[in-house]
């Protein structure tokens, strides 16, 4: 039950029943002001942690910004990405940081200080008016006792000022008393409103912090399922890096001190290396000393190195040439595994203590000493499976038996078969008596698992991987190119120097990738997954190493740049700067600029196709014959080679050579090459750290880019300016002259997708100057309608265009008769929209 009200008219009495309601009320009043000192005593505990938070988790964002990941070998565009991603959980922690920081400042004065100043204005008014009723009580009940203590016997005038006195302090004292009723009352009711709008914005201060949190947890979120997915091919690339290290460990243990693992130490820099000990002769006697010792059989170069692995210590080296070695008779010297060396750079020899029998042995072997030459049985290769005609008739009935009737199937060539079946399947398909009688059609007798794996431990059992050793650096090397452009077109040539054989296995088993990636939505395996199932079988080292070991994801990265652009590096031959760049070339590096460029465009195409939702049109570009001598059949003079026009950052412009029919030589005019692409088939998806995009072209012809990049200035479609011999395109001016269909042609081009829509426009634009209204999309469908997102803020210079902040999404986005623009609808209202503000989105 609450507390009963105080009436005015229990102040005139001031009743036993009257003071015992005041003193509930004052005790209320007082369990008040204590519960909301204590409030105010927890507040500022909370803001001070919340600080203290805020102070901690911005050290912590720091460290992060600061982490730097030491990886071994060079780091792919997806482990570029990850070693990033701490950074950029650094800036969310330390934008969300600021924002609690903004929120402690103003909700501590509104909190605190409002809190204090409530208990002040009202529960302290409140004891003042308690104290001055508490002076008319006493002062009254005082007076009435004088009064009423008066003889009879005074006089009329003492009786009657008596009278006005007594009058005058009851007066003064019901005041009082009313004043402070009214006091208690107003205090109580002021709980129910004032109080609580207090802690009400207390509140909406929070809540407001966690909403804007909850926000950047919602852009967080696309962040994140982009990073889950590198983070998951990572982890895929670390499983199988992790198997093959193992087996090469085994491998290690089981040859220690074999000849195997000597012949191994002959493909690196050195003949023979390891730990020796050697005798030197001290004042007092002799000593063994612990060297590292390096021997080239070449040049007869030896190197010793003083050191001791539990010293650590490690001092330069001595190099010497060799002049004998001799093995050291067992009763001359009282130590075991002897030899004696002599050097030219010092008189009398020096003798070394092998580490056992064996390693004497090697390292006589090795030096070419007196010691027989010891020669392990070697094993001799398997020519069960090689790539010949029942090679090739096994891989074209069991990829024709797989897309059959096994394109669907979820986990294709990643579910082993039965390791008994498979080994069967290979051994009667290899057979060439029992090969013909192998049926592939059903599902009964060999199953799709069973299929897949013996195609791929054929492949891996292959004398010689498909893609060779002898290629197998310089592929390496092309996908660890900075430009994803460079790649693809390093690849592209290297395939096309690979044995007419090897590159006929390769289209067919790439072409039969490509038609499985193509199914991905219902198989599962997308290119990424095919990379790390074929790398380790289309490419290995000659040598086993851990450094080999730790490149295998670069291999399934040239498998992965196979599938995504099989169309360009099979159907199409290599620039001819590249096809002549190994013999010698003088203009080699500029054709090779040239290359580079010719070839932005058709990765642009097959880019876009692969993205495209539709079904991937099929390059009409003729198949390419393999004539003799290793040479491929003549190549086509492409004539047009200009700066990619694909959206993409643009590091540093360079010169490149450009054929012009009018003058039948070659021009030399601005371009550049992209650095930041990604290497990997999952950089198609949308990235979420800000991308530099090429903004209107200078003078000079080259693009440039920044983190806030001009928009492109506004002009009629027919006002398409031209710098020098070079348009706004990035195209030579007599190219615009051409057609559409000859522009098609000589870059086997699909400029109908929606991947590409600043190209469409510009191209479309571009065709009023010629003439021509022919589309230059070879599909001649309309572009579809897709989603952007925005990466800078920008605001409208005009009623026409949009304004808009960073990360916001725009819709129906399709291009405009404007150079450089995009149409597209935000809150309602459509407009322009800058291309190189914004990206697209996978829909």
């Amino acid at each position: 039950m609450g507390l009963q009200p105080l009436e005015f008219a229990d102040c005139l009495t001031d009743s036993p029943l009257f003071r015992t309601k005041l003193t509930e009320h004052e005790k209320e009043l007082e369990r008040t002001s204590k519960a909301i000192k204590t409030l105010i005593q927890h507040g500022k505990q909370v803001f001070e942690a919340a600080k203290q938070l805020s102070k901690a988790q911005k050290t912590f964002a720091r460290d992060l910004k600061e982490f730097n990941f030491e990886c071994i070998d060079q780091q792919t565009d997806d482990e570029i990405t990850i070693a990033a991603s701490l950074s950029e959980f650094g800036k969310y922690i330390s934008d969300i940081e600021e924002l609690r920081e903004k929120m402690i400042e103003a909700s501590e004065d509104q909190f605190v200080k409002r809190l204090e100043q409530f208990r002040k204005d009202n529960l302290g008014a409140a004891k003042e008016e308690k104290k001055n009723f508490d002076k008319q009580t006493a002062k009254f009940c005082q007076s009435q006792e004088r009064y009423l203590n008066m003889k009879t016997k005074m006089n009329d005038t003492q009786l009657k000022e008596a009278d006005a006195q007594v009058e005058m302090e009851k007066r003064g004292f019901y005041q009082a008393s009313m004043k402070y009723v009214l006091r208690l009352q107003e205090v109580q009711e002021k709980k129910k409103f004032e109080f609580v709008e207090i802690l009400l914005g207390y509140m909406l201060s929070w809540l407001s912090f966690y909403h804007q949190g909850y926000e950047g947890f919602e852009e967080f979120k696309q962040y994140d399922r982009y990073l889950r997915l590198l983070l998951q091919k990572t982890r895929e690339n670390f499983e199988c890096t992790r198997e093959e290290a193992e087996k090469l460990m085994s491998k290690m243990l089981e040859a220690r001190g074999s000849k195997s693992m000597d012949q191994s130490c002959t493909m690196r820099r050195f003949t023979r290396e390891g730990y020796l000990y050697l005798l030197e002769k001290k004042a007092l006697g002799t000593t063994w000393t612990k060297f590292y010792c390096q021997y080239k059989k070449e040049t007869k170069e030896f190197y010793m190195i003083l050191y001791n692995q539990t010293g650590g210590k490690l001092s330069e080296p001595e190099q010497y040439s060799l002049e004998s070695c001799v093995r050291r008779a067992s009763e001359s010297i009282e130590r075991r595994f002897c030899f004696d060396v002599t050097v030219k750079e010092k008189q009398g020899t020096m003798t070394f203590q092998a580490l056992s029998d064996e390693d004497r042995r090697l390292w006589l072997d090795a030096m070419d000493g007196k010691e027989p030459i010891y020669h392990p049985t070697s094993v001799s290769k398997s020519d069960d499976t090689l790539l010949d005609e029942i090679g090739f008739s096994f891989m074209n009935k069991g990829i024709a038996a797989i897309e059959a009737r096994g394109l669907h199937e979820q986990g294709l060539y990643r579910v082993v078969g039965v390791n008994s079946k498979v080994t069967n399947l290979l051994k009667c398909a290899l057979d060439p008596k029992k090969a013909d009688k192998v049926s592939y059609e059903d599902p009964s007798v060999w199953e799709t698992k069973t299929i897949t794996s013996a195609i791929k431990n054929y492949l891996r059992s292959l004398p010689e991987p498909l893609m060779t050793f002898k290629l197998h650096e310089q592929f390496i090397k092309a996908a660890k190119q900075e430009s994803k452009t460079l790649r693809i077109l390093d690849v592209h040539k290297y395939v096309h120097q690979l044995p007419k054989a090897n590159f006929e296995m390769l289209e067919m088993m790439v072409a039969h990738l490509r038609r499985v990636a193509d199914r991905c939505d219902e198989n599962k395996m997308t290119v990424a997954n095919l990379g790390v199932c074929f790398g380790p079988s289309l490419m290995r080292p000659e040598e086993e190493t851990m450094a080999a070991i730790m490149d295998i994801k670069f291999c399934n990265i040239v498998v992965e740049l196979l599938v995504n652009h099989y169309e360009k590096i099979f159907k199409t031959l290599p620039d001819e700067s590249d096809a002549t760049e190994g013999k010698g070339n003088p203009g080699g590096t500029q054709n090779s600029e040239t290359a580079l460029n010719t070839s932005s465009l058709s990765r642009n195409s097959n880019l876009a196709n692969h993205n495209s939702s539709q079904a991937r049109p099929v390059s009409s570009a003729p198949a390419v014959g393999r004539e003799g001598g290793g040479a491929w059949g003549p190549t086509s003079r492409i004539y047009a080679n200009q700066a990619p026009v694909h959206p993409s950052r643009f590091a540093r412009p360079r010169p490149i050579q450009v054929f012009n029919p009018s003058t039948e030589r070659f021009e030399t005019m601005g371009s550049t090459s992209s650095s930041t692409e990604s290497l990997n088939s999952s950089s198609s998806k949308p990235g979420f750290s800000p991308r530099t995009v090429p903004s209107t072209p200078s003078s000079t012809s080259s693009y440039s880019g920044g983190p806030g990049p001009d928009r492109p200035n506004r002009r009629q479609s027919h006002d398409l300016p031209v710098y020098g011999n070079v348009s706004a395109l990035g195209l030579p001016t007599w190219l615009l002259l051409d057609s559409s269909a000859q522009l098609s042609n000589r870059f086997n081009l699909n400029l109908g997708s929606a991947d590409a829509p600043a190209l469409n426009s510009s191209m479309h634009s571009t065709s009023s100057l010629t003439g021509s209204h022919a589309s230059l999309s070879s599909s001649g469908s309309k572009t579809p309608r897709k989603t952007v997102i925005t990466r800078y803020p920008c605001k409208a210079g005009h009623e026409t265009e949009l304004s808009f902040e960073a990360n916001q999404m725009i819709y129906n986005v399709r291009p405009s008769r404007e150079p450089g623009w995009l149409e597209g609808e935000l809150d309602g209202k459509t407009g322009l929209v800058p291309a190189n503000y914004v990206e697209f989105l996978d829909t």
